[in-house]
């Protein structure tokens, strides 16, 4: 590219602003020969005055007290730097016409302009003088007044001439003043300075005038020279009268494209003042290969001091797209966000559960739900070995796929050996859910019972926490992790319910007490009102704070019901259209021969989102039914809880505020926990290896009972260095006694006589 670094006028200068000059010039000093007589004295002294101004201005410019640098810094610098003779020669005139009005008056005029035919006299000579000024100055711009440029002498510099303008160059400023500043151009008074020229690329300055912002667009441009909109970067300027120009001329390259066309679009439709992320630019754009589209990251401008993640409906509407094909994904750094434009979403075709196994728990707890769209696992966190279990909310409306979402939830339970107690007010909603449960209540009163049972087996946890002096919860086969999945909690939450104070009772207490006692409670419903949720707050903050939640499509206001980690910004639920549909498959017209394409839904779409996850749109695994892929004779139960025989009858037996109401009517046969088993604290590592000689000795006290070392260690489970430490140290004080004649045997002595 070349870069004009001296003054070249003739690359700058806007024809019809120079030919508008030249008008004034040349009728200026007639112009005031014919007014100034016209007004009174004071008049005309006033206007003397004030020509004084541009009579200054012309003598220093011819006078060379303006200098190029001056010049190449004010507006309009190049058309005095250009004119700096017929300027001069006007100004002389027209204060020449502006004097003799002022001080002789009409009469003094008439001399002025017919004073030659007096020759040879003195006010004759003035009169030609003047007549030969006037016409000097409108011989000297005939070419500009005619449309041709005059040539161009390059004022001195100490840097090499520039070159002479080429065709290209006129050509792009010729067609700026036709068709964009000029008269009737689409945005008259809005002019194109050339900063830089080359084969591939032109830079320059859009200047309106001032106090007028600069209206000119890439459209705008694109249109005049016939170039890909794309191409065309206009960025602010140092105020609003003036803006930045780039026009690439050529096509970008392959490895260009992605980036420079992308940044182009994002600086002209998202990046200005008014757009939905003003002060940001695009960096490291390359090509997304799960997308087929372009990732780039967003950067804030050093003015800029964090990026604010727009509205999605917006910005795809930025970018002309839709909200299935654009993302913004916050990170840590407030500065910087992850951005995708795809050309097709890979959430679309969904993809198939490949198997349980793919629901099999990592250590801390996370099984992969599905996939996001940028290829990364859309993970969710169903248990922590450390703390315990992890509650969950999964909230969308019919026909979002919430129960799909459930039933993979309840088959991770499965397959990671969590125990399933699962309430289904509606009775049907999952029967395969059902099947793998532990144990299932359908329909209003069956969920309650469903409820009524988890609370007991709570209520156990609670004692049995207690006598042992357990802090955290260490799930094994015989005291299992226990999950309560209310599907359609409003059924039995809400505030229209006759279970609302049982059921409310019952899921506050295991949402505030069951995570450190392994039990979780798993939400499923369309809406987190706390009407819908008891008219508690408790429970959606235990639920959400304590776990984790899956926003499906739903209305905007539901990610609003609970405070949000910041990388949910931005996301609006209720923009995830019901169906995948492009614009194209769009029709004004119904035509009734056009065959019906039935798109498919967008069930199963939506944002997971836990502690420590950022949000991320995904699709769950698609699985029709969880039948065949659960083993029915290797259902979990909880085997700690000791009254599981009598389960149907705690189920049928109210508690809290409805147990209250039930004894008052004198029934005593309301169900109660059974009493915990008194648990006394490990033995230590002397007492079980004692217990294990013990039993090995003689019971008539003839022999003594050896046992080996490596039988010892594996009787009483404790490490071999603690046993042989152990054995060592009762051997000294004469609790147990070595056998000499087999070495690492170990017995107890025989009692005395």
């Amino acid at each position: 590219m070349t870069t004009n670094t001296t003054p070249t006028a003739e690359a700058v200068r806007s024809p019809t602003v120079e030919k508008r000059l030249a008008i004034a010039e040349i009728a200026a000093p007639l112009l005031c020969a014919g007014i100034m007589p016209l007004l009174d004295p004071q008049a005309a002294t006033t206007m003397s005055t004030f020509l004084a101004a541009p009579a200054l201005i012309a003598s220093a410019n011819a006078s060379g007290l303006l200098n190029d640098r001056l010049l190449d810094d004010i507006p309009g610098g190049d058309l005095l730097r250009a004119h700096r003779r017929p300027m001069f020669i006007s100004a002389i005139a027209t204060a020449t016409a502006a004097a003799t009005a002022t001080l002789d008056g009409q009469a003094g005029i008439d001399q002025l302009v017919a004073g030659w035919m007096t020759m040879p006299s003195l006010p004759g000579l003035v009169s030609v003088a003047w007549l030969g000024a006037v016409g000097f100055v409108g011989f000297s711009l005939r070419r500009v007044i005619a449309g041709h440029r005059r040539p161009h002498k390059a004022a001195p510099s100490a840097a090499p001439a520039a070159n002479p303008v080429d065709a290209a160059v006129r050509d792009i400023l010729h067609g700026w003043d036709a068709h964009i500043s000029g008269e009737n151009g689409a945005h008259p008074g809005q002019h194109l300075t050339l900063t830089a020229h080359g084969p591939e690329m032109w830079e320059g300055v859009i200047e309106a005038a001032p106090g007028r912002p600069v209206t000119v667009t890439g459209e705008t441009v694109s249109g005049v020279y016939r170039l890909p909109v794309d191409w065309i970067s206009i960025t602010e300027g140092p105020h609003t009268s003036s803006r930045n120009i780039r026009v690439r001329t050529v096509a970008p390259t392959i490895e260009e494209a992605q980036y420079s066309t992308l940044e182009a679009r994002w600086l002209r439709r998202v990046a200005h003042k008014a757009g939905c992320m003003p002060g940001t630019h695009l960096e490291g754009a390359v090509p997304d290969p799960a997308t087929g589209g372009v990732a780039a990251w967003i950067v804030a401008d050093d003015d800029t001091d964090a990026i604010t993640v727009p509205d999605q409906y917006r910005l795809a509407g930025a970018l002309h797209t839709t909200t299935l094909l654009v993302a913004v994904e916050p990170t840590s750094n407030p500065r910087k966000a992850k951005f995708r434009l795809m050309e097709r979403s890979p959430l679309q075709d969904g993809r198939p559960l490949p198997g349980p196994g793919a629901l099999l728990a990592n250590k801390n707890g996370f099984i992969q739900l599905g996939g996001g769209i940028s290829g990364r696992p859309a993970r969710l966190q169903i248990f922590d070995p450390t703390v315990g279990a992890q509650h969950i909310l999964v909230a969308g409306v019919t026909g979002s796929g919430k129960g799909g979402v459930l039933q993979l939830i309840c088959l991770a339970y499965h397959v990671n050996k969590v125990a399933i107690l699962y309430a289904d007010p509606k009775g049907s909603s999952n029967p395969a859910v059902a099947r793998m449960a532990a144990y299932a209540g359908c329909g209003k009163d069956g969920a309650m019972g469903t409820l009524r049972l988890a609370y007991a087996i709570l209520l156990h946890r609670i004692a049995e926490s207690a006598a042992t002096d357990a802090k955290n919860f260490v799930a094994s086969a015989e005291r299992p992790y226990v999950a309560v999945p209310l599907d359609e909690f409003a059924q039995v939450l809400g505030e229209k319910s006759e279970h609302m104070k049982e059921a409310s009772f019952i899921v506050a207490a295991i949402a505030e007490q069951g995570r450190s006692l392994g039990m979780a409670m798993v939400l499923c419903g369309q809406i987190m009102n706390l009407d819908k949720m008891g008219s508690d707050t408790s429970i959606r903050d235990n639920i959400f704070y304590g776990g984790a939640l899956v926003l499906l499509r739903s209305d905007s206001a539901q990610k609003q019901r609970v405070d949000l980690p910041d990388a949910f910004a931005g996301i609006d639920p209720s923009k995830i259209p019901a169906f995948w549909k492009s614009d194209a498959e769009e029709s004004l017209i119904y035509d009734p021969t056009v065959p019906e394409d039935d798109p498919s839904r967008t069930f199963g779409v939506g944002y997971t989102v836990g502690p420590d996850e950022q949000a991320e749109m995904m699709r769950v695994w698609i699985q029709e039914t969880a039948d065949g892929l659960f083993d029915p004779a290797d259902i979990v139960y909880p085997a700690d809880f000791p009254d599981w025989g009598d389960r149907e009858a705690i189920a049928a037996t109210p508690v809290g505020p409805a147990a209250v109401d039930y004894d008052e009517d004198g029934d005593d046969s309301m169900w109660a926990p059974s009493a915990p088993v008194q648990f006394t604290k490990e033995p230590t590592a002397q007492e079980k290896i004692l217990t294990v000689l013990e039993d090995r000795r003689d019971p008539i006290g003839v022999e003594i009972g050896y046992l080996h070392l490596d039988q010892i260690t594996q009787m009483t489970g404790v490490a071999r260095k603690t046993v042989e430490n152990t054995l060592s140290r009762l051997a000294k004080d004469g609790t147990v006694v070595r056998n000499a004649e087999a070495a690492g045997e170990y017995g107890l002595p025989l009692p005395p006589d």
